[in-house]
């Protein structure tokens, strides 16, 4: 039954004819349509009226991205988790509101919301190629297969099973198998009011996903736990502060970024069925002593453009001939606070070391060498 499972996943289909999440098709089961961002947080962040900004659904309103799901998904599956998340998001505290969610609880809501955005961009036909001969719709149909292992993350939630990862070379041994995403929380500073409460993004290049609610930022990133097994160290340094919003994203953007220096082999993976565990198994097809994400993949220009889309700066701005321009460490290499305050800017002004970037008067940045 799950290997049919698997080979189903790999067999896209359409949304109007199955439901996105668990594969049930409509002429059998009832179905109804939902809110791809729910009704409680577009209510809570006053988002009906406002238009997304997302690569995969570029420019439509928050209120009219909706999918038809299967009742059992929609009214009970993702229902009782979001019932859970539900007042924790828009409580007055949310990043310590969820500090006893569970990763993949948060990882299974962002994926679904991602999920379901990719699957309306599959059917919605790109503007900008409607003239062609063959028209490609808002997410390139050349993209639809990598975005596939999240697809079999939901329809494993959605049917009672997991999806767990491992390595090249291990041993069927279920204490090495370990969670298929990589999944960051950071506290965030709500005093800046020139930022909004919410924001979200996301990249289906990369399957990575990230959300800021209140004084909650959540980056994920869908793929077998590579970034959180070799990156992490990275971005302890950000452990324990409070990130401005611009700070935040421009972790967002690094992190997008990372993906994009793997090993192709890093992005490949197989799928086998654990029956006793019930769950499927990613196999990513390196080793666990590889470290895949490999210098000579990295550009700054490229990575001056990924934090320049995320935090709406111009990259020639960020990008130095001997480095790249950050909001988030000081000459030390240690974090380094936002200046917002006139005091403080005024403070920074007197500071060599410190250069001012971006579109906000107050957004100092510290030059930091290397990727």
């Amino acid at each position: 039954m799950s290997l049919r499972m698997i080979k189903d996943v790999l067999t896209p289909k359409g949304i109007k004819t199955n439901c996105a999440t668990c594969g049930r098709s409509f002429a059998r089961f009832p179905s109804d349509e939902e809110h791809i961002f729910p009704k409680w947080l577009q209510h809570h962040h006053s988002l009906w009226t406002r238009k997304l900004n997302v690569p995969n659904y570029t420019g439509k309103h928050y209120k009219s991205a909706k999918i038809r799901l299967c009742k059992r998904c929609n009214g009970t599956t993702y229902h009782a988790l979001e019932t859970k998340l539900a007042p924790l998001l828009t409580s007055a505290d949310p990043f310590t509101a969820v500090s006893d969610v569970s990763d993949d609880a948060l990882a299974t809501w962002l994926g679904k919301i991602m999920w379901l955005l990719m699957g309306l961009s599959r059917s919605t036909t790109d503007y900008r190629t409607r003239d062609l001969a063959q028209p490609d719709s808002i997410l390139p149909a050349d993209l639809v297969p990598g975005t596939l292992f999240l697809g079999m993350m939901q329809r494993a939630f959605a049917t009672g099973k997991s999806v767990r990862s491992c390595f090249l070379h291990d041993p069927p041994d279920p204490a090495l198998y370990g969670n298929p995403f990589s999944l960051y929380r950071f506290r965030i500073d709500t005093s800046d009011d020139r930022f909004e409460a919410f924001d979200f993004s996301d990249n289906p290049a990369v399957l990575g996903v990230a959300l800021r609610s209140g004084n909650l930022g959540v980056v994920c990133v869908f793929d077998g736990g590579l970034h959180r097994e070799f990156m992490h160290s990275t971005y302890e340094f950000l452990a324990n502060e409070i990130l401005h919003p611009q700070q935040f994203s421009e972790v967002v953007a690094r992190m997008f970024y990372d993906q994009t220096v793997l090993d192709d082999r890093a992005a490949r993976v197989t799928y086998f069925w654990n029956e006793p565990l019930r769950a499927v198994i990613v196999q990513a097809h390196i080793p666990h002593f590889y470290h895949p994400y490999l210098e000579a993949n990295h550009d700054n220009k490229r990575l001056a453009q990924f934090i320049g889309r995320q935090t709406s700066t111009d990259p020639s701005q960020i990008l130095l001939t001997d480095g790249i321009v950050t909001s988030l460490s000081g000459p030390d290499g240690k974090f380094g606070k936002f200046l917002v305050t006139d005091a403080e800017l005024k403070a920074a002004g007197n500071d060599p070391t410190r250069i001012m970037m971006g579109p906000l008067d107050a957004d100092w940045r510290i030059k930091e060498d290397g990727p």
